[in-house]
């Protein structure tokens, strides 16, 4: 009797929650007589309506409450519960798995953000020092595990290049399509115009400080972009209060309260409905291990203005504008590029659906990390 057991005792968000969604779902395809998940208890909703009897959960309580607690349990009680329950392989999507471990063992890791020294410089102190720490979980961890999955191949060449890294032992799987419009084609007869009754430049971000909106706030207000009506959309949670007021302070300063709206946490079909719509999207974010929000916005055929940092390039290929993350008059240019010339928006629109048509669904993707693991324990 095979046990798979996977690791959930942390909160995943964005397009790495979209991909574990997926693994629960397809659970029955599963190669495996048993599935163990190890829980956050804030994560049992995740599981609601999932009927298999190859399906055990162990709840781990208050793993999501502090990072220390966590830590302690994944690199020291985990291992243990392995083995008194006979797991044959363990699967951790969370980007940290157990340095010491006797079960064969994947790690999925879904950050760069750590192993960029401008990244971790735009926290607080108690911040960096947790950052710090996670890098050297998951680099100390990485070792130890029979296969390591990254996100890009940007990602997978930093880990090789420096931190020994094994190529041989190293996958890369895309994620971030999500397929809203399968066709390419949208129906603007039957998308609502709740957010914008007029032409606008979509933002998606949660708002973090290294997110970088603030170069986008610069550059709209000296290149005088409310004269040409566009006002500015930003979807996304406020997970910074603190960076977050000091955009609105920004936004205050400059008088673009109209201009410049912060929508907060949106839907994902209404997030389809601006992707759709907006006039084109920006991306400040310097440092992604891959972009699934440019994925998406792709796959709904948007103009994406883009950094040239990191893996970025790597996710929109030719289907962007590029522009440096510390260059407020690159992306100037890029934007009064897109608005002064509507043939190169619709030429980069066309881009942006054929590129995203490169990249495979999630359910695919689930497939695929189905015969990674497979393939280990059955090898």
């Amino acid at each position: 009797m095979t046990k798979l057991a996977i690791d959930l005792t942390y909160q995943p968000v964005g397009g790495a929650l979209a991909q574990i969604k997926e693994i629960i779902n397809n659970v029955n395809s599963f190669n495996f007589d048993i599935v163990v998940f190890y829980l956050a208890k804030e994560n049992i909703i995740l599981l609601d309506g999932i009927v298999s009897d190859k399906v055990i959960l162990n709840i781990v309580p208050f793993s999501t409450k502090s990072i220390i607690i966590r830590t302690i349990w994944a690199q020291l009680f985990l291992p243990v519960s392995l083995v008194i329950n006979n797991i044959d392989l363990l699967f951790c999507p969370g980007n940290i798995s157990p340095i010491i471990n006797i079960k064969k063992k994947v790690q999925w890791i879904g950050t760069v953000g750590p192993f960029e020294k401008n990244f971790i410089s735009s926290f607080r102190l108690k911040e960096k020092i947790i950052l710090t720490i996670t890098k050297y979980l998951i680099i100390f961890s990485s070792f130890t595990s029979d296969i390591v999955i990254f996100e890009s191949n940007y990602t997978r060449d930093l880990f090789v290049a420096k931190y020994m890294q094994k190529l041989e032992k190293s996958k890369v799987l895309h994620i971030g399509n999500d397929v809203f419009f399968q066709s390419g084609k949208v129906n603007f007869s039957e998308i609502s115009n709740k957010f914008c009754d007029e032409e606008y430049i979509l933002m998606v971000s949660h708002l973090y400080p290294y997110k970088n909106i603030e170069l986008m706030i610069d550059s709209y207000h000296h290149a005088q972009l409310k004269k040409t009506g566009l006002c500015v959309l930003i979807a996304g949670s406020t997970s910074d209060k603190q960076y977050y007021d000091s955009l609105k302070s920004k936004v205050e300063k400059y008088d673009l309260a109209d201009y410049i709206i912060f929508l907060g946490r949106v839907e994902k079909h209404d997030l389809r409905d601006l992707y759709s719509k907006c006039k084109f999207l920006v991306f400040t974010s310097p440092f992604e291990n891959f972009a699934y929000t440019l994925v998406e916005a792709m796959s709904c055929s948007a103009p994406i203005i883009s950094t040239n940092t990191t893996a970025m390039p790597e996710t929109c290929g030719d289907a962007a504008l590029y522009f440096a993350p510390d260059s407020e008059q690159e992306l100037t240019e890029c934007m009064l590029a897109f608005i002064e010339n509507e043939d190169m928006r619709k030429k980069y629109k066309g881009r942006s659906l054929a590129k995203s048509s490169e990249y495979e669904i999630y359910s695919v993707i689930n497939k695929k990390t189905n015969q990674i693991l497979e393939k280990l324990i059955y090898a």
